[in-house]
């Protein structure tokens, strides 16, 4: 697998990544979005009254579980851009120390977030949940991803990193044992079916065509750099993906996310 970028990045660097994304993220369009908002909303246990959502970015969930049920609910994120957007209570820090005493919530929930965590902080920030919440824990994270497939090369400074900062992926079996003094009741994936690409196609698209992922918003976990690259055989390129989408995608589709939801032993 192609190294990504990963503890290198300090706090304050991570900070104004996640500050860039929050700043040129409007509102929410995309149908495939607002069906994860909805399923993962309906997923929170009836009685959590006092609900932490980490890495809540711009509250769309947030939003979503109040409309739901009568709730005290805090949003707690990494970026004060993302937080700006958010009515109600609101917390910025990192997940690693929740500034919470022990039990306070009913219900910690964190979706699309635990995949970007860096390692030296991960455990710390598992650990955290086990210890803020009081009867449950909802995760949603990407369904398994091969985080190959979404690697970018910087032409500025030569980076290599996951475009959407992704650190690690899961399975349901990974699930298990996940959260110290908590069980696993329910592991689901959901969403619509996402499409792969074949190994060997993407390491000639990547080792000998220089194609790699880039989006409009992409910038370089590095430099900041948001120039996109262009891949050295760009008619290669195009080879592989043709041949991906004909041979490979019919026949490996998954659904887009995993949805676990834990409750506390005992």
């Amino acid at each position: 697998m192609i190294p990504y970028l990963t503890a290198s990045r300090t706090s304050d660097l991570e900070q104004r990544f996640y500050d860039h994304h929050w700043k040129s993220t409007g509102e929410v369009n995309d149908t495939r979005e607002r069906e994860r908002v909805e399923l993962t909303s309906s997923a929170v246990p009836s009685g959590s009254k006092r609900i932490l959502d980490v890495g809540c970015g711009d509250g769309r969930l947030s939003q979503a579980i109040r409309r739901k049920q009568e709730c005290f609910l805090v949003g707690f994120d990494l970026s004060t851009v993302a937080l700006r957007q958010l009515q109600g209570p609101t917390c910025c820090g990192s997940a690693a120390q929740l500034p919470f005493s022990d039990r306070s919530f009913d219900l910690v929930v964190s979706t699309e977030m635990m995949e970007h965590l860096p390692k030296q902080i991960y455990s710390d920030v598992l650990k955290e949940f086990s210890r803020v919440a009081d009867k449950f824990i909802l995760i949603t994270v990407p369904n398994k991803e091969n985080l190959s497939e979404n690697i970018a090369l910087c032409p500025a400074c030569g980076s290599l990193f996951h475009v959407w900062g992704h650190q690690r992926s899961y399975s349901i079996p990974r699930f298990k044992n996940l959260f110290d003094r908590f069980h696993l009741v329910r592991a689901v994936a959901f969403g619509d079916q996402l499409e792969s690409y074949n190994r060997i196609l993407l390491w000639i698209r990547q080792k000998l065509a220089g194609g790699f992922v880039w989006e409009e918003r992409t910038i370089c976990y590095s430099c900041q750099s948001s120039d996109r690259p262009i891949p050295r055989l760009p008619f290669l390129e195009r080879i592989c993906d043709s041949l991906n989408s004909r041979l490979w995608t019919p026949f490996s589709k998954r659904p887009g996310w995993l949805l676990g939801l834990y409750a506390r032993q005992g």
